[in-house]
């Protein structure tokens, strides 16, 4: 390390000679620079000369004393080079007194003693021991300010609170002489142990500076290698430091962007727009600009220091960066297309049914048996089947899904089992893995499984109990280890009843059943998913809409036969037809005419999803069937209202909630 020690001088060779030696000590290459002790003005040609030799000897610490660290701070070398003060220890002061007790007694001897020590930093010492080792009061003088008349007035203060005599360097001794007060000048009384602490303090702020260079030129590369421009703003808005990325999006003409406006390099982003984000902490999030000749997507977010906004960091990316990148990854997923990507994080819903039906779903996950799903269309059953396997231990194994009423029954079953090449007119020669096959080790969700003929069930029964494939064409099997997840919306006990979906297939499947329940039966969710979906479709349109009181309410009554998925379209339309932020119950009203006409239809799905068991097989009695079949009349002709429903049977909402939960009917309404 390479340290400038600057005395004036005044100073002493001796004191010199110290500093020297404990600089060989500690192992640090000192080079002393005399300054002359008139120099007292910061902007004198002296001070700057003495800057410009420091920065250009490359110097890591300079060390002096009192003024003269004042003098560099005021002209601004402590932000170029760190400025190190002898440090003026406890023992320092203690030292300095018991050399003019020693050489001074008479001093201590007068009743009422007070000594004024000037000092150009506070003194690390407590009053009471100097009392009780001296007999002495302190009276400590920080001095701000070097010329004669400051001196003279500092000093009049003390004799004035009753100093006695007067400890300072030699300005200070000095003045006093002047006015005729006593004064001693000890030069060596604190020098080693000063000198010693001083230079161990500056090899640990030069270390911790080196450190603190390194780890910030670390930060400064790994951004220089993002992607992604990357720009900090302090709180004026001037640019303090910016990523080569960023460079090249802003492309100053002058070279470094560093000091200039943001506004001057964006002028589309005005000051008012920047001021908001560095004073007032808004954020800017997504707001295309074009800067030079580049679709730039900018983001500006501020950031904060013990809670106080110091500024905001800005985040540059390009357009047709951006889309290469998305094509590239969709590329990649899409190829593959064995992918789940939602969670359950992503069922938006907070009432009791659906939290229920989220437990109950985490619990299926953890084990390994087939799921059954029932809802009806647009509940998320593929929602909840992407979860179940992304929170199962075959989250890291593919998630094929295959919807069973998409494909013609001639494809459905290749689609499944694969081919071999030429089992069929128009096969390809090299033959195709099968769905299922692909899925080996993990997920495979068939939607709509009612739609799957007598054929590919009696060969989806083979995996499940076999666990292995043979593909169309061939006559090898082919083990595989996949867990099923079935979904319908139709009553699949039902069809096994008419002869359209095998028994055995269904209690295969039927091992642990999950009832999704419709929108209508979960309250306050709608609210809740409609604001989700008005935010989503309003940031893509850059609109925020509000729902009034009423048109909530709105939501609310209607009974949504097309679930989440009819709440999802509905809201998208809002979001374009609206040209204002509140949305009132007249709008909404409006929009469920338009789409829906003017009555609405009760679902037509709803007895179908009903649980796998039939009324008769939970042992009702003729009776029981009879009043169930009233209920599920009802409940549908008032589509869904309980309220409605229990006044046209004549009976109160408690009365038909508790045959409701009899009849297990609580969930579909």
């Amino acid at each position: 390390m390479k340290f400038w020690y600057l005395s004036t001088k005044s100073g002493t060779e001796e004191k010199d000679l110290l500093m020297e030696k404990t600089a060989r000590e500690l192992g640090i290459q000192l080079t002393e620079q005399h300054i002359g002790d008139g120099v007292t003005d910061s902007s004198s040609s002296e001070m700057r000369e003495l800057i410009r030799r420091m920065e250009m000897s490359r110097v890591d610490a300079v060390i002096c004393r009192g003024r003269m660290e004042r003098l560099l701070k005021e002209a601004g070398a402590d932000r170029k080079i760190p400025v190190i003060p002898v440090q003026f220890l406890a023992s320092s002061t203690i030292s300095l007194l018991a050399h003019v007790k020693k050489n001074h007694p008479e001093e201590f001897s007068v009743p009422g003693a007070s000594a004024a020590i000037f000092s150009h930093r506070h003194l690390l010492v407590n009053p009471d021991i100097v009392r009780e080792l001296f007999h002495l009061e302190l009276i400590h003088v920080v001095l701000r300010e070097d010329s004669p008349e400051y001196l003279r007035q500092e000093l009049i203060r003390a004799r004035e609170a009753g100093a006695t005599f007067v400890i300072g360097g030699p300005r200070v001794c000095r003045e006093a002489a002047f006015l005729g007060m006593r004064s001693y000048y000890t030069e060596n009384a604190d020098e080693y142990e000063s000198y010693y602490h001083t230079l161990e303090l500056a090899v640990m702020f030069v270390e911790n500076g080196r450190s603190q260079q390194e780890y910030r030129k670390t930060l400064e590369d790994m951004m220089d290698y993002s992607f992604e421009g990357m720009v900090l703003l302090n709180q004026e808005g001037r640019i303090s430091f910016c990523n080569s990325m960023a460079r090249e999006i802003l492309e100053p003409e002058s070279g470094d962007p560093t000091g200039k406006a943001l506004w001057e390099m964006i002028p589309e982003l005005d000051q008012k727009q920047i001021r908001t984000v560095v004073k007032d902490g808004e954020t800017i999030y997504g707001s295309m600009f074009q800067i030079r000749n580049h679709a730039v997507l900018v983001s500006a977010i501020p950031y904060r220091r013990r809670g106080q906004v110091q500024g905001a960091i800005l985040y540059l990316n390009q357009k047709e960066r951006l889309e290469h990148l998305e094509t590239q990854i969709k590329n990649e997923i899409y190829s593959r297309g064995l992918v789940a990507k939602y969670h359950f994080s992503d069922i938006k819903g907070n009432s009791q049914v659906m939290e229920e039906c989220r437990y109950e779903a985490k619990q299926f996950a953890k084990h390994q048996a087939n799921v059954l799903l029932f809802g009806e269309s647009g509940t998320g059953k593929e929602l909840f089947a992407q979860s179940i396997h992304n929170y199962s231990m075959r989250k890291e194994q593919p998630f094929v899904a295959v919807n069973c009423g998409a494909l013609p029954m001639s494809l459905l079953e290749s689609e499944l089992f694969g081919y071999v090449g030429g089992a069929f007119t128009g096969a390809s020669r090299q033959g195709k893995k099968g769905l299922i096959e692909l899925a080996d080790k993990g997920t495979v969700f068939l939607d709509e499984i009612s739609e799957m003929d007598l054929q590919g069930q009696v060969r989806l029964l083979r995996v499940i109990e076999e666990r292995v494939i043979t593909k169309v064409g061939d006559d090898r099997v082919i083990p595989v280890d996949v867990r099923i997840i079935a979904a319908s919306n139709k009553s699949l006990i039902k069809l096994v009843k008419e002869g359209k979906f095998r028994e055995d297939l269904y209690y295969r499947l039927n091992v642990l059943t999950l009832r999704i329940p419709p929108l209508r039966s979960r309250g306050e969710d709608i609210l809740l998913l409609a604001d989700d979906f008005l935010a989503r479709y309003g940031s893509l349109a850059s609109k925020t809409l509000e729902l009034t009181r009423e048109a909530r309410e709105l939501l609310l009554s209607y009974s949504w036969p097309g679930n989440v998925r009819q709440l999802r379209n509905f809201c998208e339309r809002l979001v374009v037809v609206s040209n204002r932020r509140k949305v009132d119950g007249e709008m909404i009203r409006r929009q469920l005419t338009d789409i829906y006409g003017d009555e609405e239809e009760p679902h037509t799905n709803l007895q179908e999803v009903s649980p796998p068991e039939t009324a008769q097989e939970r042992g009702l009695s003729e009776r029981e069937l009879r009043e169930r079949e009233q209920l599920i009349q009802a409940l549908n002709s008032c589509r869904g209202s309980r309220t409605e429903a229990a006044a046209a049977l004549g009976i109160g909402r408690t009365s038909l909630w508790r045959k409701m939960k009899k009849y297990r009917l609580e969930e579909r309404y």
